[in-house]
């Protein structure tokens, strides 16, 4: 479990400092020659929302990153990465590759997120044309993305989508001992939790070959996502917490986040960016955008960059 846990620090770099001069450089550069195609090949700019997953070393990488290393910054660039993970999801019709936005939108309680990402799904899971394509029908899904809904529905208290995904798929897998103990976990056996911890760690894409059942928790990394998002659902309800005595949970990636985070999209740069561009199809610089934003909220707003 250990060597795990310290092949996946060593692989996905979670010690190193990312170069924020360069990640706006990189991403302002991919701005502005996705927008000279749109407007050339004019095409729709309610799909230029799918900017805001171009470059992850302003959101996800960063978010883990600066957990691992202690930095409390962390929290507002996990909030930022269910915003542009939410809104950046376009014409992307599998169902799993929603499972990170779901996930990391339960963890910051972006419950507007959820509900818009519901929105997303549906239209999906509806569409005549899906439903009779072979290949949609037949597609996997991950037991944690079925877990993820589960958890939804509890937070929230409804999830129009959790029944459709069920669908798809072979169910729950490893976590129907979750859903069938629901109402007290004292019945389920200790070891099942370090099973649950190994099963995460064999997920996160660290062996060779790129096989679907390797990457299942590459979007949240070290971070035992779909376990903290199962405490936090219970802390909620006022249910028994699971003890979870794991070296996985020896680390910083298990912390609980700190909500709220501080953070606010009108107040990033980067969102105001996309978004301003997408209302107005007009290009603008980082310093305009700055400047928007200030003449909106006050001079001496703090700006999220």
């Amino acid at each position: 479990m250990k060597k795990l846990i310290n092949k996946a620090i060593k692989h996905y770099e979670y010690n190193s400092l990312l170069d924020e001069e360069l990640c706006n450089e990189e991403f302002y550069n991919r701005y502005s020659f996705s927008f000279k195609n749109y407007k050339k090949n004019k095409y729709n700019f309610e799909t230029f929302y799918h900017k805001l997953n171009s470059n992850p070393n302003c959101t996800h990488i960063k978010a883990k990153n600066l957990l691992f290393q202690g930095n409390e910054d962390c929290w507002k660039y996990f909030e930022r990465t269910s915003v542009f993970w939410t809104y950046g999801h376009i014409n992307d019709k599998w169902i799993d590759h929603l499972k990170g936005a779901y996930e990391y939108a339960l963890y910051v309680e972006r419950e507007d997120l959820i509900k818009l990402l519901f929105e997303k799904s549906l239209s999906y899971l509806t569409d005549q044309e899906n439903l009779s394509n072979k290949e949609f029908k037949k597609q996997k899904v991950y037991p944690s993305t079925q877990l993820a809904h589960f958890l939804i529905e509890k937070w929230i208290g409804i999830n129009p989508v959790k029944d459709l995904i069920l669908k798809y798929g072979s169910g729950y897998g490893i976590y129907q001992k979750i859903i069938d103990n629901w109402d007290d976990f004292t019945k389920i056996e200790s070891n099942y939790w370090d099973e649950l911890c190994e099963y995460h760690l064999n997920g996160i894409g660290l062996q060779r070959g790129e096989k679907w059942e390797n990457e299942e928790f590459l979007t949240s990394g070290l971070i035992p996502m779909e376990l903290i998002n199962l405490i936090k659902v219970r802390k909620k309800l006022g249910l028994d917490i699971p003890a979870i005595n794991n070296a996985l949970f020896d680390t910083n990636m298990s912390k609980t986040p700190v909500v709220p985070t501080g953070y606010d999209e009108d107040l990033d740069l980067k969102f105001k960016l996309i978004d301003l561009t997408i209302k107005t199809k007009k290009k603008y610089t980082f310093q305009e955008i700055e400047k928007y934003i200030k003449d909106e909220r006050g001079s001496d707003v703090k700006i999220f960059e």
